[in-house]
């Protein structure tokens, strides 16, 4: 709405200027009365971000540099104001990432807007989308994300099927290689433009050949509902996303009691005293470990023994040992020496189920399989399910596995 106009006489010649308004602040502003269309669009290009500069993808990236504090403040309260999830496209985090696409069409990564959860980690929402905590604290102009709507990269997951594939610099086999990925690795796909797909790698924008990706099948929760469990291991590590190069985000010890609310190829979304990871599914059974025993017999120290020797061999916690030896130094072990130990009680048998890739059987029974996080592991399977192995070789299947800790796992049954 115009406020007011002044028509002013300087040095003879009739200059014209208004004030205008915009919104419920009524923050007045300055601009000059234009005489052509030409001279008002160069006026705002000046001054303004303009939807025109959208064509010319380094003229934007400009602005947003030069302007990079209002941009994020602007964008920031358009995000918490607006209802909707739907994609958007700022160049915050082309930015952010400090990369500069070859053409138009890959020079912004894409982006969305994600409502931060209750217990939601930004060490996790990082992991899954290929960047840094502090990057997405950058690009949304925040110290903290709880409760906020954020804006993210907007990433998918795809599978390596070469047996080894070039992680390179630039777009190009002339580019140098910055590493190497093998068969079932998963990447961090933003884009993919003529035959080269952009990956984010801990907040770097690198290339892979296309071809040699393919869609991550999808994977169903074992858990419906969730249950309380206990830890067994006498330390357990809990990370942000279900990968062992995932970030720790804390750690349980013996006994400790989580919520388990899903379980997928091997791994546990837990919570714990309000925090939520994941951690080894290996490591979790339904009811408390026996921490002391009265149940202990003796044993004589032999040359080399050390405590986790010797609990390892028995199959029981260090700990165990340690409450029943409390005067025993276990720096300083004699041989000859007697100690008392716990007996040990029978292992549990643990069941996971896990979509894999099935790398290799040999006649016996014995194969490979390779789970989402890249980790190659082996388990042993007989009769019948040893053909049906052979006829699945080479693609993926749903196993069901049992086992004892620290033992070999059966296959049960295979989909």
């Amino acid at each position: 709405m115009i406020i007011t106009t002044n028509e002013i006489f300087t040095g003879g010649e009739l200059t014209l200027s208004r004030k205008i308004t915009h919104g419920k602040s009524k923050r007045s502003q300055s601009v000059p009365v234009f005489t052509s269309r030409m001279e008002k669009r160069e006026y705002y290009n000046e001054h303004f971000f303009h939807i025109r500069n959208v064509l010319d993808i380094k003229r934007i990236l400009s602005d947003i540099r030069d302007h990079w504090d209002t941009y994020v403040s602007q964008v920031h309260q358009w995000i918490q104001k607006s209802s909707l999830k739907k994609l958007v496209v700022t160049g915050i985090f082309t930015i952010v990432l400090g990369f500069l696409g070859t053409s138009a069409n890959a020079a912004f990564i894409q982006e969305y807007t994600y409502q931060v959860k209750n217990g939601d980690s930004i060490e996790a929402i990082a992991a899954e989308h290929g960047v840094t905590a502090q990057e997405i604290l950058d690009a949304n102009g925040l110290t903290a994300i709880d409760g906020k709507k954020i804006l993210l990269p907007k990433v998918e997951n795809r599978m390596v099927n070469a047996t080894a594939l070039n992680v390179r610099s630039n777009p190009s086999t002339e580019s140098s290689i910055l590493g190497t990925y093998k068969k079932g690795d998963m990447v961090k796909v933003s884009f993919v433009e003529n035959g080269w797909a952009g990956i984010l790698i801990k907040g770097r924008v690198c290339f892979v050949k296309a071809d040699y990706l393919s869609s991550v099948p999808s994977q169903t929760a074992v858990t419906a509902e969730s249950q309380t469990m206990y830890v067994t291991a006498d330390s357990l590590r809990m990370r942000a996303a279900a990968s062992t190069t995932s970030a720790v985000v804390g750690s349980l010890k013996l006994n400790d009691t989580v919520i388990v609310k899903s379980m997928v190829n091997g791994w546990a979304q837990v919570s714990f005293h309000g925090q939520t990871g994941f951690v080894s599914a290996a490591y979790l059974t339904k009811k408390e470990q026996a921490t002391t025993t009265t149940n202990a017999s003796e044993y004589v120290i032999k040359s080399g023994d050390t405590f986790t020797k010797i609990a390892k061999a028995l199959g029981v916690p260090v700990s165990s040992i340690q409450e029943l030896n409390p005067a025993v130094d276990p720096s300083k072990l004699r041989v000859g020496q007697k100690i008392k130990v716990p007996v040990a009680a029978e292992a549990d048998t643990y069941r996971i189920q896990v979509t894999a890739y099935i790398s290799g059987v040999d006649p016996h029974g014995t194969f490979r399989f390779i789970t989402a996080d890249g980790k190659t592991n082996c388990a042993k399977a007989s009769g019948n399910m040893i053909n049906e192995l052979f006829n699945r070789q080479g693609g993926h299947a749903t196993l069901t596995l049992e086992g004892k800790r620290g033992q070999t796992m059966t296959l049960v049954d295979l989909q």
